[in-house]
């Protein structure tokens, strides 16, 4: 489980980096074309760069839930002693998962209301802009459970060793 862990941290950080070098270089181009006569920049830059930024973010989100880095408050963890910190790590995971399964179905919602083809760029319909975001909250939850089988098996050799 812990190399699956480090896999999908892996991964996530590459296509995240990937998307936010797409990114960059559009910006850059766009900057440098605006004083090429005649060409003037892409339509599209801002709403392209929008999306790149935006789908980034959340799948890095997957890379913070997967190691167990996301935000939280951790002024419980600190109250309470070692005996009851597996339970606690247990409550944090049903709720983190729960945090993602809602977002996850709120924005199934949206993407199924979001058939309008309305874009700048012309070949991207929005639907597929709004199905990003509940495969990646689908995704975090998946990877906030793995973190926790993975806390879980590491309290479990901690215990025997």
């Amino acid at each position: 489980m812990i190399k699956l862990q480090e896999k999908v941290n892996r991964w996530t950080i590459i296509v995240s980096s990937v998307m936010l070098a797409a990114l960059m270089i559009i910006l850059t181009a766009n900057v440098i074309l605006r004083y090429v006569p005649g060409i003037g920049g892409f339509k599209w830059y801002m709403e392209g760069s929008q999306y790149l930024n935006v789908w980034a973010m959340l799948i890095a989100g997957i890379a913070l839930s997967v190691k167990g880095e996301h935000l939280n408050v951790n002024i419980i963890e600190e109250l309470i002693n070692k005996k009851h910190s597996k339970g606690l790590k247990f409550i944090q995971s049903f709720l983190t998962c729960l945090f993602y399964l809602g977002f996850c179905y709120g924005a199934f919602l949206l993407a199924i209301k979001s058939k309008q083809e309305i874009s700048t760029m012309a070949p991207l319909k929005m639907s597929y802009v709004y199905w990003m975001i509940p495969v990646t909250a689908l995704m975090s939850a998946l990877s906030a459970l793995l973190d926790f089988a993975v806390q879980m098996k590491k309290g479990k050799e901690e215990k025997q060793g």
